[in-house]
């Protein structure tokens, strides 16, 4: 990851206190990438604004780096991530919905993910043809995992979720699927 400007305080682009817990900053990062995804947010920093809030989130959602920032700050030096890739903000805004995907069931099962994905393809076909069948094969397979993970129907899993994480899970659905009325 290349080397970030000195004046980016992480903290800050998140809107967390120093001594913020690793909840409050994923609660921050969400709350601060809803709102500037560029497929949400038509201005023209929002692109910039969106990679530098997922930077903030890979350097303070993780210990070490977070340590090691922390440090830099205080020794009033440059911060260099120990990596050489970039963040890629999409992927990480995608992880919303780990939660549902960590696995509750000591051996989970393969068998809802493939029967979800091919019940989705149906069902998108009859309703909206061949771009129907694609969102729904690829919907019912997400689904279908939830499920496989979790040993129980997905309304479950979602039902046994807080009341914030539901909120949350709701928000970045709404913001995919309706990304203009935002």
């Amino acid at each position: 990851m290349p080397e970030m400007d000195d004046n980016i305080d992480y903290y800050a682009v998140l809107g967390v206190k120093q001594d913020a817990t690793e909840d409050a900053v994923r609660q921050a990062y969400i709350k601060e990438s809803l709102k500037w995804h560029p497929d949400r947010n038509p201005s023209t920093e929002s692109t910039a604004r969106f990679q530098q809030i997922a930077q903030a989130y890979f350097v303070l959602s993780d210990k070490n780096r977070r340590t090691a920032y922390d440090r830099a700050r205080r020794e009033k030096k440059r911060y260099a991530a120990p990596s050489e890739e970039p963040v890629n903000a999409e992927a990480m805004f995608g992880n919303v919905f780990d939660d549902l995907l960590v696995p509750e069931v000591p051996n989970p099962v393969w068998f809802w993910e493939p029967v979800g994905g091919v019940a989705g393809f149906v069902v998108g076909f009859i309703v909206f043809n061949i771009p129907g069948a694609l969102f729904g094969a690829y919907t019912g397979k997400k689904m279908g995992k939830v499920r496989d993970m979790k040993g129980v129907a997905v309304y479950e899993a979602f039902a046994k979720l807080s009341k914030d994480r539901k909120a949350e899970i709701l928000a970045a659905l709404a913001g995919k699927f309706l990304p203009k009325a935002f």
